[in-house]
């Protein structure tokens, strides 16, 4: 069964920071795999019809990640960070490059227990700038993410 859409999406104006939350029919622990095994990662991660290719993945406090989404036309967008802290069901932070933007992110996941298998999941980004926070809501970011968090669905249930 999947989550119902619960994204909420808070950009306070004037600030650098944006909070993400959603609630997924799975627990912590499925949670934190599926943000930690790069298998799992590059099924979900990315807007609809996109292709991943994960380059670099060590989710463990000062490993870094890389990998690039290529479109259907052949564009290609190449993503970089380290992890900041060990990876956790309690959640884990890390810095977040998109290579085409100015910048680097820290965001900080979190996987909150909701009961009966349920987890709500938090992510705070903290942008460089609050124009550069700005040019990541007005990117279409959410779409995107509506559409990861959603396969984050689907990788949920037969994981």
């Amino acid at each position: 069964m999947n989550s119902p859409d619960t994204l909420q999406i808070t950009a306070v104006p004037g600030t650098q920071n944006i909070e993400m939350t959603r609630e997924f029919n799975a627990t912590r622990e499925q949670l934190l795999r599926a943000h930690t095994d790069p298998e799992l990662f590059a099924k979900w991660c990315g807007p609809n019809g996109y292709d991943m290719e994960v380059t670099r993945f060590e989710p463990h406090h000062g490993g870094a990640y890389a990998y690039t989404h290529r479109s259907p036309e052949g564009d290609e967008y190449g993503f970089r960070g380290v992890f900041h802290g060990d990876p956790s069901v309690d959640g884990f932070s890390q810095t977040f490059e998109f290579l085409g933007a100015p910048g680097v992110a820290f965001e900080t996941l979190s996987f909150e227990d909701l009961g009966g298998g349920r987890t709500l999941l938090r992510a705070v980004s903290i942008a460089p700038s609050v124009e550069a926070r700005d040019a990541m809501v007005e990117s279409g970011m959410e779409h995107g993410i509506r559409e990861s968090y959603d396969k984050l669905d689907e990788v949920l249930a037969t994981s």
